[in-house]
């Protein structure tokens, strides 16, 4: 017969146990600055955090603004360092505080009164002046298929018209899209027991997609006239807009969406003509859109939501 503590809710749900280690706050990772920033359409930053630990934290985002998508981007460790970059929409910086969790070390910690817990190992597995993470309920939430708020992008190329070499804001009015992604979420409820402004979310950006517009032009000035010499115009163009994957809490929902992250805009035109008088017009802009329209890694994460109330 095996001896320890093992408590659960009335729902049968495990709280506490002395073979499995629960997770407690550990810390705030520190705010370092923006890596990126992206103004166009909805918009977004790339907010960088460190963080000390030698467990493998488990980071909660407690939104700045609660009109606004988060998650975490990606982490990176070296020794015990660790690196957070977390996504968030907008065009104005707002990052968000994070809340680091782990697993306990030791055998004991100091002062106090309340309930420790330990394996058979003499190790902590629960501590209760540690103040140990307390979810609120945990949601599986995907993002929609088309992340711009426009839908899917079509695959026809648009006529912008002519515009000689005004390659950037001649030929790209005639090629927008509404590449904005606000309106662009899945909802999914959540049980709490009232939505407050300290509640947090764990969950990552694994999700990415991509949508373009095409453009292409083409006249003749003087074809069929015997009086003036053929001159050919043309234009051929990309505009494209690439996401990630982001997730916003409301009073009674988790939304799974999207942060527009960067844009290509390629564009070309030329006027030719077989008079020597005639000279060539190229606009050229950057390069062309490296990806073909898809959504990649679109699959459903777990969104584990909890109150930093705790742990403030």
């Amino acid at each position: 017969m095996a001896y320890g503590l093992h408590i659960t809710n009335t729902s049968g749900d495990l709280l506490v146990s002395s073979d499995i280690k629960s997770y407690h706050y550990v810390g705030s990772p520190t705010y370092t600055g923006v890596q990126s920033s992206y103004n166009n359409y909805s918009g977004s930053r790339v907010y960088r955090y460190t963080f000390t630990d030698s467990q493998t934290p488990l980071i909660f985002i407690k939104p700045a603004d609660t009109n606004k998508f988060y998650a975490v981007l990606t982490h990176f460790k070296s020794g015990n360092n660790w690196t957070y970059d977390v996504i968030g929409s907008g065009t104005s910086n707002q990052p968000p505080t994070l809340y680091a969790f782990s697993a306990l070390s030791g055998s004991n910690s100091s002062g106090g009164y309340g309930l420790l817990v330990q394996d058979g190992s003499g190790n902590r597995t629960f501590d209760s002046r540690d103040k140990p993470l307390a979810i609120v309920d945990i949601v599986s939430a995907i993002p929609p298929a088309n992340a711009p708020d426009g839908g899917a992008t079509s695959t026809s190329a648009v006529d912008p018209g002519w515009h000689d070499c005004d390659v950037a804001t001649g030929y790209r009015p005639g090629m927008e899209h509404n590449f904005n992604s606000n309106n662009s979420h899945n909802d999914y409820s959540y049980s709490s027991s009232g939505h407050n402004s300290n509640y947090m979310f764990s969950a990552p950006s694994i999700a990415q997609s991509a949508w373009r517009k095409n453009g292409y032009h083409y006249h003749c000035d003087g074809c069929g006239k015997w009086y003036q010499a053929n001159q050919y115009h043309e234009f051929w163009g990309d505009l494209g807009v690439f996401y990630r994957q982001a997730y916003k809490l409301t009073s009674s929902q988790v939304q799974a969406g999207w942060c527009s992250v960067k844009e290509f805009w390629w564009g070309k035109a030329e006027k030719t003509s077989w008079a020597p008088w005639t000279s060539e017009c190229d606009g050229s802009g950057s390069f062309g859109i490296p990806f073909s329209q898809k959504s990649i890694n679109r699959v459903s994460n777990s969104v584990i939501i909890a109150d930093a109330t705790n742990y403030v």
